[in-house]
């Protein structure tokens, strides 16, 4: 069954890699859920979103599911992001291990806002009611070894998105391989993410740029068209340039294809102490806005089977403001 996974999934990313290089403008505005583009995770975002092929906790469902098959037991993660307009978003799963059968994982990712007051083009300082967003997924995890160097991981979820009396509700996959070399940690890995049916809408709107649709008596109403989900291939490597018992330092690079963007570049880089004190840093070439981000974090172990990780990573958005982000991590 996991062979004939891996089967569909290179087929699907052969059609989804020739489909996006086709492509010679960037298709924004065409696929809804945008909160699922939103890197969580302070050291994935601290690499520069680099991590497709290093990802190895709980955390690893956001990115490659794949990397869940490098957890011991079970493992939590945590995490939070403040993002522009008074927007936050963040994320939470849980995994464990069940010996030769494999890992399972139970993950979630929430968008929230403060209320935002309605606006028309009659009452345009506001009617004095108020809306809020409700954007959210759920998703159940499996990851296992096929060999003693080759992993494959596969998401089942929920994708809910809400704008005042405006939701859809759907489902998504996401499907991943992860192929540890064992030469000099070098890693390659490949990750496709939200595959899943167009989506629309439901209820219907006036169309204030149609005079057909608002300044008709009666007034027609439209209903929304279908769009995609934001659905995005990755392929990763990653290496050591240096391994001792004290130090090390990894470098990893990411080729991110966006159905609904230009294909991005990340490159990312992590130094670390002891494996307990770490250093981050990364690039994110082709964006819209900003690019670099830096970040840290410590690996304190706790006694013989609980470990506890706390990263941040601070990234630049341009002419947007500053992002900060935090996560948590425990293995026990």
């Amino acid at each position: 069954m996991i062979r004939k996974i891996c089967i569909v999934f290179f087929i699907i990313s052969i059609m989804f890699f020739i489909d996006t290089k086709a492509e010679e403008f960037a298709p924004v505005a065409t696929a809804v859920a945008q909160f699922l583009e939103i890197g969580l995770g302070a050291r994935a975002t601290g690499m520069g979103e680099a991590v497709t092929a290093i990802t190895n906790d709980a955390g690893s469902v956001f990115w490659n599911p794949a990397g869940l098959a490098d957890v011991d037991g079970r493992s939590l993660f945590s995490a939070y992001n403040t993002w522009p307009a008074g927007i936050s978003i963040g994320g939470l799963s849980a995994a464990m291990k069940l010996g030769n059968i494999g890992t399972f994982a139970v993950s979630t990712v929430y968008l929230v806002t403060d209320d935002m007051e309605i606006t028309t083009i009659d009452f345009p300082e506001g009617t004095g009611e108020y809306f809020n967003i409700s954007n959210y997924s759920l998703g159940l995890t499996y990851s296992r070894y096929l060999t003693d160097k080759v992993s494959v991981g596969v998401t089942t979820k929920l994708v809910h998105e809400g704008y005042w009396d405006y939701s859809y509700s759907s489902w998504a996959i996401d499907l991943g391989t992860l192929y540890r070399t064992g030469f000099r940690g070098l890693n390659i890995a490949m990750s496709i993410l939200n595959f899943g049916p167009e989506v629309k809408f439901s209820g219907n709107y006036i169309d204030y740029s149609d005079d057909k649709s608002y300044a008709a008596d009666p007034q027609k109403p439209k209903t929304f068209d279908k769009y995609s989900l934001p659905v995005n291939f990755r392929f990763g490597v990653s290496m050591y340039l240096i391994d001792t018992d004290i130090h090390r330092l990894i470098s990893a690079f990411d080729m991110v294809h966006p159905n609904n963007n230009l294909e991005q570049y990340n490159l990312g880089f992590e130094y670390s102490m002891n494996k307990m004190f770490y250093l981050r840093s990364g690039y994110r070439f082709n964006t819209d806005e900003g690019g670099l981000s830096l970040g840290a974090g410590i690996d304190l172990k706790m006694g013989e089977s609980l470990n506890l990780r706390t990263d941040y990573s601070y990234a630049d958005m341009g002419i947007l403001k500053s992002i900060h982000r935090f996560s948590l991590g425990i293995d026990f």
